[in-house]
């Protein structure tokens, strides 16, 4: 893939993110660096190679461009748009692909709350779960897995029919998602999962208190995706997944905590994770977001802010020149860093792709 023109050498600077030991990359920026037009470029070459690509978009950044290609958009919170996160997906044949959709509703759970229940909450989330399942006849047999999945507020049924101190308080904690104000997310069976090559998931019209629990949801129902066992692998498609303002799930510890796991998985299916943020602080202050960092073969730092370059420095390795450099750089400048490998770049543009990466869709028959 062609990032840019390189300035050192008056070279072109081209690398191969599937010819990595894996295919992830993160690219961190100040805002107005120019990470979304960079990204919106790397979307554009990956079609153009045949990789599909699904997109987790907060801000509505790349709908225009989603529609102009003949991709397809899913507006989490609008009107009668729905995702049940108790869904287990038909043509996952695994046994324990029960036993997965339950671990996926106690990470769920903590990013609904904001932290992880005590343990006498998780105890009986876990028995809820089952007993939603059991109810609904969903066991461990696949066979079962075509009928219509529980919702979530037959969970806080079941968690309410235990009877118990615990079961109550944490039905009672979740009411705003099932019964309240926030329940139109969880309010019914899965409206519709897009598939095509481009898939847009845009969460821009939820409120800020689910931002991080749709982005949650879409990443899942991608991965869902990603994660099922093909029958025929060697038809099995290269698969893209994009997190912008990934800082949104950074934050949440049990969303950094998914968000690790998967660009820990990745490499294994064929896929590539591609994580972008303007909040460096976020990605490079935990844990979760250095294994993040350590997971990306692919790095690309654009301009960066003052308040962070010491540390941006420091995990990165830059010298003092290349932390200058950043400081300075112009929107669409950067370094690409990939082990001993590093690279400035200015970043190029065709001028159909630049009109499609701003949003200027009125092509003149020059760019044809």
């Amino acid at each position: 893939m062609l990032y840019g023109l390189n300035p050192d050498s008056n070279g072109i600077a081209w690398w191969d993110d599937w010819d990595q030991h894996n295919a992830n990359s993160v690219i961190l920026a100040r805002s107005g660096a120019g990470k979304s037009y960079l990204v919106k470029l790397k979307i554009l070459r990956s079609l153009a190679d045949d990789v599909h690509v699904s997109i987790i978009d907060p801000d509505n950044e790349y709908i225009r461009l989603v529609e102009a290609v003949g991709g397809v958009t899913l507006a989490l919170g609008s009107g009668g748009v729905r995702l049940n996160p108790l869904d287990i997906p038909p043509a996952d044949r695994r046994p324990q692909a029960r036993t997965y959709r339950g671990l996926f509703l106690h990470t769920l759970v903590a990013v609904l709350l904001g932290h992880q229940p005590p343990p006498s909450e998780r105890a009986a989330l876990d028995s809820a779960i089952n007993a939603a399942y059991n109810a609904a006849g969903i066991t461990n047999d696949p066979a079962t897995w075509r009928r219509p999945a529980p919702l979530l507020r037959d969970l806080t049924d079941a968690l309410t029919a235990q009877g118990t101190d615990a079961a109550a308080t944490l039905a009672a904690r979740l009411a705003p998602w099932v019964t309240g104000s926030f329940r139109e997310l969880f309010d019914g069976p899965t409206t519709t999962v897009p598939a095509g090559q481009l898939v847009c998931w845009s969460t821009r019209q939820l409120p800020d208190e689910l931002r991080a629990a749709g982005m949650l949801l879409a990443l899942d129902a991608i991965w869902r995706d990603v994660d099922t066992p093909n029958t025929r692998p060697s038809h099995t498609p290269r698969r893209l997944v994009v997190v912008d303002e990934a800082w949104t799930l950074l934050r949440e510890g049990e969303g950094a905590r998914f968000l690790s796991k998967l660009a820990k998985s990745a490499r294994k299916r064929k896929a590539g994770l591609a994580v972008i943020t303007q909040d460096v602080g976020d990605l490079l202050g935990s844990d979760l977001g250095q294994i993040v960092i350590a997971n990306a073969a692919t790095q690309i730092l654009l301009r960066q802010a003052p308040q962070v370059i010491d540390v941006v420095t420091d995990v990165f390795g830059l010298t003092t020149g290349e932390a200058r450099q950043l400081l300075s750089a112009r929107r669409g400048e950067g370094l690409l860093l990939s082990g001993t490998h590093r690279v400035a770049f200015d970043v190029v543009a065709s001028p159909r792709e630049h009109r499609l990466c701003i949003g200027d869709l009125e092509l003149d028959d020059d760019d044809e």
